[in-house]
């Protein structure tokens, strides 16, 4: 005779109920199922990213806070939370449960701010429903002049320009997950609206221009002198080797021109190299200036734009010294 088992949810009144909160309020399975579903559940997505020469300080993060908190008047919000993270160098990491506990961040700090990043949660009743809706805000805030130091002290030398300019483009994120585009498009244009409303460094159009051609200044120094050494080597000819030159002349002529080129070549080369990283490395302040940390590192970031300009004007002139030697070069025949 077989033996049956049988599991039946009858023998426990109180199976299908359990606590919730911190009072131990006690609910039924399937309504707390029903409220993890909806809560968790399924939500479309907008992101925005700004690239913007941000300066921003402790003012500015409040102000932006005060408008995410006045768009939230407009709605019935029965349910929120906030969170603020405040990331320094070193993958050091400071977290607040709420803005007014960010007020107390200790702005005596000498790590600087790499990120700020503030997230939202909302459960909002939209007008003429009774059912909510989940939202969630994030924003990220960078500082340029923290990242770009970080890649100095952590990339390789040949890596950093080109590391620089692919990490540290944008300043500014938001992205918002709704259930109702058109409550998630308000939180995005009040933050449109911050960002118009922050101070910024202007924009160097033609320095943009020139960091997306910055990798070639190398090439076109090299193949710049290497053609302008061929071109007087050309003109020579008829001079050097007319019917009654000598051998000892053509030694001479060959000597010159390829000894000019092996060395005036790679010179070429070390100069545009510095050229291109004088350009990569161009300071354009963009910063999170919350502690003294980050104080301290845009007075540095400040100072080094009187060492590119230095940079820039001894490779423009040490160029301006190699175009004239290969001109020159039949001086040495």
């Amino acid at each position: 005779m077989g033996e049956l088992i049988e599991h039946s949810d009858n023998g426990d009144e109180n199976l299908g109920v359990i606590q919730v909160g911190e009072t131990g309020g006690n609910v039924t399975l399937k309504t707390y199922q029903d409220i993890y579903h909806q809560v968790t559940g399924r939500t479309e997505q907008i992101r925005k990213r700004y690239s913007d020469n941000l300066l921003i300080d402790f003012s500015d993060v409040e102000q932006l806070n005060i408008k995410i908190q006045q768009l939230c008047d407009v709605h019935k919000i029965v349910a929120s939370n906030e969170v603020v993270s405040v990331f320094h160098e070193m993958e050091r990491k400071e977290q607040f449960t709420s803005f007014e506990r960010f007020r107390a961040y200790n702005s005596s700090t000498a790590s600087p701010t790499v990120n700020l990043v503030l997230k939202y949660s909302f459960s909002i009743i939209p007008y003429g429903l009774r059912r909510p809706q989940e939202y969630t805000v994030s924003i990220r805030l960078a500082s340029r002049v923290a990242l770009l130091k970080q890649i100095d002290e952590e990339a390789p030398p040949f890596m950093r320009g080109r590391l620089a300019a692919f990490v540290a483009v944008n300043t500014a994120e938001v992205t918002i997950d709704y259930a109702d585009y058109v409550i998630a498009r308000g939180f995005v244009e009040a933050f449109d609206e911050w960002i118009r409303g922050c101070q910024k460094s202007p924009p160097i159009y033609w320095l943009n221009k020139l960091r997306r051609w910055s990798e070639y200044i190398p090439g076109v120094a090299k193949l710049s002198v290497g053609s302008l050494i061929t071109w007087f080597a050309f003109q020579a000819i008829p001079t050097y080797f007319g019917s009654s030159a000598q051998p000892d002349v053509w030694a001479r002529f060959f000597v010159v021109y390829a000894g000019g080129a092996l060395i005036l070549v790679p010179l070429a080369g070390a100069v545009g190299t510095l050229l291109e990283e004088a350009v990569d490395s161009f300071p354009v302040l963009s910063y999170l200036k919350l502690n003294k940390g980050d104080a301290n590192l845009i007075s540095d970031y400040k100072n080094r734009k009187a060492a590119v300009f230095r940079k820039i004007a001894v490779s423009s002139v040490f160029s301006i010294i190699l175009g004239i030697v290969s001109a020159k070069l039949e001086k040495l025949l």
